[in-house]
């Protein structure tokens, strides 16, 4: 008589349905799922109110300067007609108070559509700079210079949850797999009947695996989609799927490692505090330790050199115009002197010297800015390296790209704001130093700004590795349960 052997699918069913059918008996499911829906709902509201908070701030900026471009126009068309009195600081004639004071463009940088699934850097980093021929110092490096691992840092959001809560949701779900069973003896029982305990594992973490993706993937993406239409794109569509592929790749390792405690036979509450370390080690010590490692191997850029170098080459340009600086206002007594003449206007004296000076610092503490880029650079490509040690900061990296909150775009926001600060002095340089007065032609043609994003084929690369690097570490975690699982006591 042939002996009857065990057939996995459906032996695998019956054990996924059986199980559920106790979760929701015992409401541990119901209660977990309810706790994570509702910092799910909660993080991704925080996280759609900064991305609104965002939106209006650009838009408030943009309103602005279309509003100071048209009055500009109506003012210049009424200096040129001889209509208004003049005022040497505020002529829209004058091309050193246009590109500065008067006009000026913001740099802009708009929100990722899907900037609600991850605060990041936004909190931290600006979204917008004013854009005049003052020092890049004055507009750029006027706030702290911030570590880029400051990603594990900010408001609660979904990566927040993502990151530090459906860890610990795993670990209250499957600490017990099988110790529970074997603490009520009914391990022995079961493992009586053609069924392996590598599936019997195995159809318990499909079961809590699949009750936490129902919530944690699906209802933020089904939120966007339904609140913010630029989120329904097709490379959007690209990231949310990358999206999904990754917190389940991610929850997937934290099931890995909950089946490989609970082969080694201990006790359930001896699982949990394991289970509990590896989270604290793996999520909270790591990030941290890394964080001081990236520190001391490329320390932060100081502030107070930035800020003696700077005064240093402000009082040396100082000097160098001096005699700019001192000279007579003689538009105050010959107030005709402000006047455009054959297209030609008298640029103050001080004014030719402020817009000068300026450029001087910047030439002077331009190496010092590019060794501070360096040092950022550095940084975040070291925390790039580091963050193949710690699963957090690996899933934390990805979410912010997805989410375009990550330090990576707002570096590229700023390489491109500085290269829009050159192209407005080097429109208005030969017209302030050769007293060409700003027509209504001048005006429309002034430099534009234009955000270039980056490229969605770079993103998606930079996540897919990460997907690919989460499903095998959680690959290895899982083999090794599987193989430890036929060697378990049932004792």
């Amino acid at each position: 008589m042939k002996t009857m052997q065990p057939r996995p699918l459906p032996t695998l069913s019956l054990i996924v349905l059986h199980e559920a059918r106790i979760l929701v008996r015992d409401r541990t499911l119901l209660l977990v799922c309810c706790v994570l829906a509702l910092m799910v709902g909660y993080g991704l509201f925080v996280g759609l109110a900064q991305a609104t908070l965002r939106d209006r701030m650009v838009a408030q900026v943009l309103k602005h300067e279309q509003e100071t471009q048209t009055a500009n126009s109506g003012m210049l068309q009424s200096v040129l007609a001889g209509q208004t009195a003049l005022i040497p600081f505020s002529n829209p004639a004058n091309p050193a108070a246009m590109a500065g004071t008067l006009s000026g463009r913001y740099a802009t940088m708009l929100n990722a559509p899907l900037a609600a699934l991850a605060i990041g850097q936004s909190d931290m980093m600006p979204n917008y700079y004013r854009i005049t021929y003052l020092s890049k110092v004055q507009f750029m490096y006027d706030t702290e210079i911030e570590n880029p691992w400051n990603l594990l840092s900010g408001h609660f959001d979904l990566a927040f949850v993502i990151v530090f809560v459906l860890p610990l949701l795993v670990t209250t779900l499957g600490y017990n797999l099988l110790s529970a069973e074997r603490e009520h003896g009914t391990l022995r029982l079961l493992c009586s009947q053609p069924l392996s305990i590598a599936t019997l594992m195995t159809g318990k973490v499909v079961v809590r695996m699949l009750a936490l993706l129902a919530i944690v993937i699906p209802v933020p993406l089904v939120v966007l989609l339904l609140i913010r239409p630029e989120a329904r794109g097709a490379e959007q569509l690209v990231l949310m799927l990358l999206w999904s592929a990754l917190v389940a790749a991610y929850t997937l390792f934290w099931f890995a490692v909950a089946a490989l405690v609970n082969t080694v036979g201990l006790s359930s509450s001896t699982n949990a505090l394991i289970m509990v370390a590896l989270w604290t080690i793996l999520v909270l010590i790591l990030p941290v330790t890394m964080n001081l490692a990236v520190g001391l191997v490329s320390p932060a850029p100081s502030r107070t050199e930035l800020a003696n170098r700077t005064r240093v080459a402000t009082a040396e340009s100082l000097r160098e115009y001096e005699d700019l600086y001192s000279a007579d206002y003689r538009y105050a007594s010959d107030p005709e002197a402000l006047l455009v003449k054959n297209e030609r206007i008298e640029v103050p004296s001080r004014m030719r010297a402020f817009f000068l000076a300026k450029q001087k610092v910047d030439e002077r503490i331009e190496p010092l800015l590019k060794r501070f880029d360096q040092q950022l650079l550095q940084q975040q490509k070291l925390v790039d390296r580091l963050s193949l040690l710690s699963p957090a900061i690996l899933i934390n990296e990805a979410l912010t790209s997805i989410a375009g909150t990550d330090s990576h775009r707002f570096l590229a926001f700023k390489d491109q704001t500085e290269a829009f600060h050159q192209e407005w002095r080097q429109y208005f340089s030969p017209r302030i130093l050769e007293s060409r007065a700003m027509t209504i032609r001048d005006l429309s043609s002034l430099p534009r700004w234009h955000w270039i994003e980056m490229p969605a084929s770079e993103i998606s690369w930079s996540i897919w590795w990460r997907v690919i690097l989460m499903l095998a570490l959680a690959s290895v975690l899982g083999s090794l349960a599987l193989a430890r699982s036929s060697r378990l006591s049932i004792e």
